[in-house]
């Protein structure tokens, strides 16, 4: 009896784990909501003069990442704080930014001074967990795209560039990290739009005349430098005729031909 109840009393802890382990992986295994939260702060940019459109399409606004992986769903939403994040990117770097409905109706803003029209677009986002890499981090990589059009509506270029970011896992919860690691990512994108969107060929093109980051500047002389002294020869004098004294005075000039013997004449026969 005192051997069964010793057994009983170490099966129930065992018991207990077991049960306490089956509750995380059926936890694991249920959907992972998140909503991207980001502060992307205003850069330190000088904003260039000219007037745009800005146009955020629904797919953008809305934009959700929906997966299945390890028997588990992912639901990551992106549309808002991407979409908050590339209207306060927009209004740093130009003078100023007209919202519009369609790529189109940038045609009604022609007259206001407005260049060009900007779309947004998401092209990928993809995540790698701890259980995917065998490494304690969770990794994101989000790649964008903006159009630019036209007043007239036509496509005038079409730029893509991509936003990175990880954070380490924290205990058995998936959704902080990944909430972490998709901040930084955006935030990454973001400093890529400010930093490289101004030289863009087509952005080159919208601003107005003058020194861009690849105008060839001219060197400034070093005052420090030794000034050069040296006169040019002055030239021979003309005489009134227009030729120089060299000229004039008849002396032939080292560059001319030679002088060719000429041909002895032949003495006629005598007469007979």
């Amino acid at each position: 009896m005192k051997t069964q109840s010793r057994i009983s009393r170490l099966r129930a802890p065992l018991i207990c784990g077991l049960s306490a382990l089956a509750l995380v992986t059926l936890a694991g295994c249920g959907p992972i909501r998140l909503i991207a939260n980001t502060n992307i702060p205003t850069p330190l940019v000088v904003k260039m003069p000219i007037a745009v459109a800005l146009f955020i399409p629904k797919e953008f606004s809305t934009y959700i990442h929906n997966e299945e992986r390890w028997s588990t769903d992912w639901h990551v939403d992106l549309g808002k704080a991407q979409s908050d994040g590339i209207t306060r990117l927009m209004n740093a770097l130009f003078e100023r930014v007209v919202q519009v409905e369609s790529v189109s109706a940038g045609q009604t803003h022609a007259d206001s001074g407005v260049r060009a029209i900007l779309e947004p677009s998401i092209e990928e986002f993809a995540f790698v967990t701890p259980r995917d890499a065998g490494s304690p981090f969770f990794a994101v990589s989000i790649k964008y795209r903006v159009n630019i059009y036209l007043p007239d509506g036509k496509l005038a270029d079409s730029w893509g560039f991509t936003g990175y970011g990880t954070a380490p896992a924290e205990g058995l919860s998936s959704a902080p990290p990944l909430q972490t690691a998709t901040a930084l990512a955006m935030r990454d994108a973001g400093a890529k739009l400010a930093v490289e969107f101004r030289e863009q060929a087509t952005v080159r093109g919208l601003l107005p005349e003058g020194p861009t980051a690849d105008t060839l500047v001219k060197p400034v002389p070093d005052p420090s430098a030794p000034a050069n002294t040296q006169q040019p020869a002055p030239a021979a004098p003309a005489t009134p005729s227009g030729q120089t004294e060299e000229e004039d005075s008849g002396e032939e000039s080292d560059d001319s031909p030679p002088p060719q013997d000429e041909p002895a004449k032949e003495e006629p026969p005598p007469a007979g």
